[in-house]
């Protein structure tokens, strides 16, 4: 969905009815596929959290899974960007390189307000605060016990009200703590497709109710003066009812998600979200240039995505064997340590009876 989203808004012709606001608004939604990875992370995450010996290697895996692919996405984009003094390179100096580009391999910007080198990373910002809470929150509990909630509660709540899109994590691991468990949400959490959509339109409408200020830079303060909280609760109770389904496998989204090829796809999915906005740059600057995508007229987003598809998944293939399997199996051995396993997104024993 995300890569859909950067075809969208490239800004190069499309159909009519794509075109029209009521087209583009539709398919501009996209952008917050995002947000469902936050759901897959929380869910992901809950187990980790029990299976990892401590809060420290807790973070080392953490680490270990993310960064690789993030530095190297990274300093492709830099040396392009140099290379080519283009997309935002045209005046970089190298004095405010060695100060941008530390911070961008911490996954510093999207939390804190640093220019991000790479279009997708200020998602990473939000998933290793989260990490990072989770680890101490973790390490405050072994120390002092339950006493620790009247601190550990106000502070997540500081940070959902100023970083509301990373509210999905929240979601992902009440579903891995099996909720709902009983009742009419169950019910509806049968039909993951329709209720997905609903979270889609929900936060493309809280973006065009925050317009021409984006989701990201606002806050669940600014969302309380309007319809804007509303949309929000209705949007994150559909998302983790619709991530309930999907884990459940419940309808033709969740039929459709146990297919080898989207198995394939989620396999390479962390690659190819951080690999994909690299190579669709590379591939509209070269059919810029050769001129294709000007004559193509209405059908030029269509070729460019057609075009880009193939060479983002290969990237992606051999990022997800080099850095994500190799190059972390190499650093964990380093660290003396075996990660966690991490399982299959599979139903869960209650949802099967339910």
């Amino acid at each position: 969905m995300v890569f859909i989203f950067h075809v969208v808004n490239s800004g190069l012709g499309t159909f009519a009815p794509l075109s029209t606001p009521t087209g583009f608004f539709l398919t501009s939604a996209s952008e917050y596929g995002v947000e469902l990875f936050f759901c897959i992370s929380g869910y992901v995450i809950a187990g980790t959290l029990r299976r990892a010996r401590n809060p420290l290697v807790f973070i080392e895996d953490r680490a270990i899974r993310v960064f690789p692919v993030l530095w190297a996405s990274i300093l492709v984009i830099v040396a392009a960007g140099l290379t080519t003094r283009t997309h935002g390179f045209e005046g970089e100096t190298w004095g405010r390189l060695l100060m941008e580009v530390p911070v961008n391999l911490l996954a510093l910007p999207g939390l804190l307000p640093i220019d991000n080198i790479h279009p997708a990373a200020w998602s990473l910002s939000y998933e290793m605060a989260f990490y990072l809470f989770c680890a101490v929150c973790w390490d405050m509990c072994r120390r002092f016990g339950s006493r620790t909630y009247w601190l550990i509660v106000p502070v997540a709540a500081v940070l959902l009200a100023h970083y509301p899109r990373g509210a999905l994590l929240l979601a992902g691991m009440l579903v891995a703590e099996e909720w709902p468990r009983t009742g009419a949400l169950l019910r509806v959490a049968r039909h993951p497709l329709p209720l997905l959509v609903l979270f889609l339109l929900c936060w493309r409408t809280i973006q065009s109710l925050s317009a021409p200020e984006h989701i990201i830079a606002t806050t669940v303060v600014e969302w309380a003066g309007d319809w804007r909280l509303p949309l929000a609760l209705v949007g994150f109770v559909a998302a983790a009812l619709g991530f309930h389904g999907i884990v459940a496998g419940h309808g033709v989204l969740g039929t459709l998600l146990r297919s080898r090829p989207l198995h394939y796809l989620g396999t390479i999915s962390y690659s190819f979200y951080l690999w994909h906005p690299v190579v669709m740059s590379g591939v509209k600057t070269f059919l810029l240039r050769a001129g294709v995508l000007q004559a193509s007229g209405m059908w030029a987003q269509a070729l460019f995505l057609i075009i880009a598809l193939p060479p983002s998944l290969v990237a992606s293939h051999a990022s997800q064997r080099v850095l994500e399997r190799r190059f972390a199996a190499w650093m964990r051995r380093r660290l003396h340590h075996t990660p966690p396993l991490q399982p299959p997104l599979a139903p869960i024993p209650h949802m099967e009876s339910a």
